[in-house]
């Protein structure tokens, strides 16, 4: 599928009936055109008609080594015919080794998992360890932040949009959006380390007057990716962890979208001088499946124990399947020095997009870490406008050109698998390259794309 096409998409009458099936039988986002896709390799997905799309947010930013790896295959298979679900009230080789796997990754005493299945139930083990553990109320988090679409998650959420609508009655009052990003592209100055200054003293007057003071812990990111791919600075996450201090309160990093390897490190906190009490992971370590945890410290885990519904435990949450296809692709991670790998990938990716904002007026700012970047696209760059339309036009050629892309409002996130070639990210760039074009010439486009994905939330 390419530029040369006489129409931008060509489906075949299977393809529309698949994708008419879909509109009536399940419910959930769809970004416009739909595509059905019926197969993946490498760093690439196949649609029912035999189209390939570089697949540039790795699934969910899940899938680090790609799809169809074949060690990855071989290890669901030879699973499947040992064992592949099990009663929670007991335990298996894999799961074993994947949580001191992971331990073995992490400094300190950060050596105890009580797993989940999604990252939403992760980040509510790790609230109730916090509370359970300090005896606090307040879960603190912060403004932009993302942890999951469970209520309790869910409360800790605040990228905007309308998925909060009606939930009111449902929220955590325990849980505070108090903690004021670094948002240094649209910070009403320019100077960094003034915003850094004045972000920290607006987030320790929020917690002084609308929390109870009895903090159990600070919840968030190291980069606040759904808010706007916002990079904290080291000063600014030094100053935040004096503030939990002073507040006796633990500090909960999410990693469910940055672990194993996705930012040029093994996990994204390391790239501060943060040490965390409590880590959960989530999308990349799952490699796509049902397989998620929060980890902490012995002398946490036993304070925490017996109250708070802890430990937790679900039907799935240690099952056999999932956690050895987990523990095979950490290996294969470390093994094959991914790590370093995506950190060299990065910079052939950030300099591609770098070069595009210089080209294009609508990329406001490139932001991100190691192999996973964002566009933030902007009427002019002056007046640094959101421009959630332009956006999804961009997206939308970019599909024509055989490229997947997560965009919500004016936000294109980008986020491949590790296992891409450096002339494949060269090819991916350049026909992002196309797609703006394509879009900033406003062509016709053969679909109504209002209620997709990145146009259905605010545009701010």
């Amino acid at each position: 599928m390419n530029s040369s096409n006489k129409a931008l998409f060509e489906f075949s009458n299977r393809h529309l009936d698949w994708a008419a099936r879909d509109d009536e039988s399940i419910v959930g986002w769809r970004y416009a055109p739909r595509v059905v896709f019926s197969g993946g390799k490498g760093p690439k997905v196949i649609d029912v008609d035999g189209n390939e799309y570089y697949d540039l947010s790795a699934g969910m930013m899940c899938l680090v080594l790609g799809h169809a790896h074949p060690e990855i295959v071989d290890t669901i298979k030879s699973q499947a015919e040992r064992i592949v679900h099990e009663s929670s009230w007991y335990t298996n080789p894999w799961a074993i080794e994947l949580a001191e796997l992971i331990g073995s990754t992490l400094p300190g005493d950060l050596k105890v998992t009580n797993y989940a299945v999604t990252g939403s139930e992760a980040n509510e083990i790790a609230m109730r360890m916090a509370l359970g553990a300090t005896g606090g109320f307040d879960i603190c988090t912060v403004v932009r932040g993302l942890h999951g679409g469970s209520l309790a998650a869910e409360s800790a959420t605040s990228v905007g949009g309308p998925r909060k609508r009606g939930l009111g009655p449902l929220s955590l009052p325990a849980v505070k959006n108090c903690i004021v990003p670094p948002f240094y592209y649209r910070a009403p100055i320019d100077d960094q380390d003034e915003w850094d200054d004045i972000s920290l003293q607006l987030t320790a007057d929020m917690i002084e007057h609308v929390t109870t003071q009895e903090i159990g812990a600070f919840l968030l990111e190291p980069m606040m990716v759904a808010g706007g791919m916002i990079v904290p600075s080291q000063r600014w996450m030094r100053g935040l962890r004096e503030i939990a201090d002073r507040w006796n309160a633990l500090i909960v990093v999410d990693e469910a979208q940055f672990a194993p390897a996705r930012t040029g490190k093994m996990w994204a906190f390391e790239h501060y001088d943060l040490k965390p009490d409590i880590v959960t992971y989530a999308k990349g370590m799952s490699a796509g499946f049902p397989v998620c945890g929060a980890v902490t410290t012995p002398e946490i885990a036993e304070r925490s124990a017996g109250t708070k519904g802890l430990p937790w435990a679900g039907t799935y949450s240690t099952d056999p399947l999932p956690s050895a296809v987990a523990l095979k692709q950490l290996q294969i991670v470390i093994r094959d020095g991914l790590v370093e790998r995506s950190a060299q990938l990065g910079k052939i990716l950030r300099s591609g997009l770098d070069s595009l904002k210089d080209t294009h007026e609508c990329i406001g700012d490139v932001r991100g870490r190691g192999f996973y970047q964002m566009l933030d696209i902007v009427t002019d760059p002056d007046s640094r406008t959101p421009d959630p339309e332009m956006a999804e036009r961009i997206r939308y050629h970019a599909l024509a050109e055989g490229l997947l892309m997560i965009c919500v409002k004016n936000y294109i996130r980008i986020s491949p698998p590790a296992i891409m070639t450096d002339e494949e990210v060269k090819d991916a760039v350049g026909r992002l390259g196309v797609a703006i074009e394509r879009a900033k010439s406003k062509q016709p486009i053969d679909s109504d794309f209002s209620a997709s994905g990145s146009l259905a939330a605010d545009p701010i």
